[in-house]
């Protein structure tokens, strides 16, 4: 894999079709028109495949989140996408999974390395649109009560205000010593005992992502870095992080104090300690995991 698992692009947003006041009422009387259906983080999936339903096979038993967010635009479908070029795809968010035959509801934490590039491309659009829609029911900006428009993508206030999507950038950062032959892993409070992986962070206002970087590194493990690389990008909808992937050099590896309130741990791994399993590595979907194993094996 190229770029991280959810970086890949299996669908063309069409922003110009989306703006239209009719976009998804046209597009629900479009034959290859499909619809993707999440319970939170969570879509149905049938033999690896993300289940799409035409608007006239959808169950009665789909029952609309309250309070009600309509019917969604993601994109239409392209010649790589594994479905008719040109399909318009739409999301759907219901109160909680349903009954569909042959079908188990995933996570896309669990799911988002495995599926093509299309299921993909549609299933972190749709949870991360449907995280904003959610909590977005009075604007930020004048506290009124806000309606949709532009095919789910905008809410605008009473006053006339705009809200757009937020997205949160944040820095993650494979640090690694002079000679490239070790990785420096963290344990967060927050994991189970045993599991490692990259330091990360929120990028601050009015800072530079190699800024962040530096400083994210020595907050959390006491190390002071240089040169920092971008490496690749992908969305974390969890529920609206952008993460940014970075590796950079600590010229004073031994260094080491760890933060002890977020990072308990902090170690340095070789390639074959990491291969052999010495610690529990984060999941496949992740771009942590995407960024060791690049690391792994060059």
């Amino acid at each position: 894999m190229q770029v991280p698992p959810l970086a890949r692009s299996g669908l063309d947003r069409d922003h110009a079709s989306r703006i239209a006041p009719d976009a998804v009422e046209r597009a629900l009387g479009e034959p290859t028109t499909r619809i993707v259906v999440i319970a939170g983080d969570r879509a149905p999936v049938r033999d690896g495949r993300l289940v799409r339903f035409a608007p006239a096979e959808l169950p009665s038993t789909a029952r609309p989140v309250e309070p009600a967010v309509p019917l969604s635009w993601l994109g239409r479908a392209t010649a790589a996408g594994g479905a008719a070029p040109g399909g318009i795809v739409l999301s759907m968010l219901v109160a909680e999974p349903f009954e569909v035959e042959g079908a188990e509801w995933r996570s896309l934490r669990e799911v988002g390395a495995a599926l093509d590039d299309a299921d993909a491309t549609a299933l972190v659009q749709a949870v991360a649109l449907g995280a904003w829609q959610l909590e977005s029911h009075h604007s930020p900006l004048d506290g009124l009560p806000t309606t949709f428009e532009e095919s789910g993508w905008v809410r605008r206030s009473a006053s006339g205000q705009p809200h757009f999507p937020r997205t949160d950038p944040a820095v993650i950062v494979a640090i690694h010593d002079r000679s490239d032959e070790r990785i420096l892993l963290g344990h967060n409070a927050a994991w189970p005992e045993g599991r490692y992986s990259l330091i990360a962070g929120f990028v601050d206002p009015g800072e530079s992502l190699e800024a962040a970087v530096v400083r994210e590194v020595h907050e959390e493990t006491g190390l002071r870095v240089v040169e920092p690389r971008y490496l690749g990008s992908q969305p974390w909808p969890f529920p609206r992080s952008l993460m940014l992937g970075f590796e950079c050099v600590a010229p004073e590896p031994d260094a080491i104090v760890p933060d002890g309130v977020e990072i308990l741990d902090v170690r340095w791994f070789t390639r074959d300690e990491l291969r052999a399993g010495a610690v529990q590595l984060p999941g496949a979907t992740s771009i942590a995991s995407w960024i060791i194993e690049s690391w792994m094996a060059r």
